[in-house]
């Protein structure tokens, strides 16, 4: 049992730790490989919502013109190349124009064509790129590596250990520290990240608890054809925004940490908060307000609350069939899973019927392999071969 739970939480961190640095295949939640939740060593925005790139170009100390003059830098050039790949999912195209651009950063550095400072600048955006690149294709080990090396090039240039691009590094490791099984370095991280954030949002928290609004969703209007488009926002309020969606990410990560160690009246009070979180930055009908509310039944679940489990799963379904998420697909299979425990064989296998359909239209990998699981379970308990009971 022990090892099942440990793998089960291995396989958890992993995908919490690759949705920090993935961009999330759904309409929306927080896309990071595009846009990075903050530049490496200078905040910018958080590409919640919509796409954008986002390259931090300006750590090169160029500011993007015309097209001929950005050519005419081999350096930038090769920098933003390798985000571009990294976007498009092409990993190992990404990786080898990574090392090129750190290649002609060494070389412009010999040439004396930039300085020591700017050498450094490079060589941390591009062991952040690959470290993100290490993590998504399991490379644990060496994602660890260039992680540290990242901060260690941000502090060098006098980011506050408190710096957002700073917690949000501290968050990959955390997870990374937790896949490992290094549960006290896991946990140490964790903590920091939300020493370092909750202060800043404590004034904003209060508002949203008080229910007197507050809210930092992004307003939305419809352009010249119509179609909603974001409003801008102030340099504070998007700051502000990037702060509170990284907190948010840090309690559910935490939560799910403290989940599977089975400290379940820990993870409780941490979800709670970050469905708060979720609901007041990105607004209900977003993935990750659903994937809180996920993680918030589950806790029910292997507690056995399994009323309050299947309420707050049938609100989070009839938020996502409304919106078209594809984290409905999850909802769908553990409510199967409540319908098996409470003994509601065919109720169960029509929820993992459902899940699994969503599963393939959202191409959604996890959720498919436990709507198998679940059909699976289902059609044992048909035949007699599985108590009709489940146990957890």
């Amino acid at each position: 049992m022990a090892t099942s739970m440990g793998r089960r939480l291995g396989q958890s961190l992993k995908n919490t730790a690759q949705i920090i640095t993935l961009q999330w295949n759904r309409r929306d939640g927080f896309k990071t490989a595009r846009s990075h939740v903050y530049s490496v060593c200078k905040p910018k925005r958080m590409a919640l919502a919509g796409s954008g790139l986002g390259i931090s170009y300006a750590l090169f100390g160029f500011s993007f013109g015309k097209k001929d003059d950005e050519e005419k830098d081999e350096l930038t050039e090769a920098y933003r190349n390798a985000r571009l790949a990294h976007a498009r999912g092409d990993l190992k195209k990404a990786d080898e124009l990574y090392h090129d651009a750190l290649k002609i950063a060494t070389e412009q550095m010999a040439a004396k064509k930039i300085t020591q400072e700017k050498l450094i600048t490079s060589r941390t955006l591009m062991y952040d790129g690959l470290a993100d690149i290490a993590l998504q294709t399991g490379q644990i080990e060496n994602a660890e590596m260039l992680y540290k090396e990242t901060m260690k090039g941000c502090l060098s240039q006098g980011m506050a250990q408190d710096a957002n691009a700073i917690v949000e590094l501290a968050l990959k490791l955390a997870s990374i520290y937790a896949i490992q099984g290094k549960k006290e370095e896991a946990e140490e991280g964790y903590k920091f990240c939300l020493q370092a954030t909750q202060p800043k949002m404590e004034e904003r928290e209060k508002l949203w608890r008080a229910g007197k609004g507050g809210s930092l969703v992004k307003k939305k209007r419809a352009d010249v054809t119509g179609q909603p488009e974001e409003m801008e926002v102030s340099e504070q309020e998007e700051v502000e925004l990037n702060t509170a969606a990284l907190l948010g990410m840090t309690l559910g990560s935490y939560g799910r940490f403290l989940l599977y160690e089975r400290r379940y009246q820990e993870a409780l009070p941490l979800f709670e908060k970050a469905r708060l979180y979720a609901e007041n930055t990105l607004g209900t009908e977003s993935n990750q307000y659903i994937v809180v509310l996920n993680d918030l039944a589950t806790l029910y679940i292997v507690t056995k609350n399994l009323s309050e489990a299947e309420k707050i799963l049938k609100d989070g379904i009839k938020i996502s069939d409304s919106a078209k998420l594809g984290e409905g697909a999850s909802l769908y299979c553990n409510l199967g899973a409540v319908y098996l425990r409470k003994g509601q064989t065919m109720e169960a296998m029509s929820a993992c019927k459902t899940g699994l359909e969503l599963a393939q239209v959202f191409d959604h990998k996890t959720a498919y392999k436990m709507a198998e699981a679940c059909l699976h379970k289902g059609v044992n308990v048909l035949s007699g071969t599985a108590h009709t009971k489940p146990t957890t």
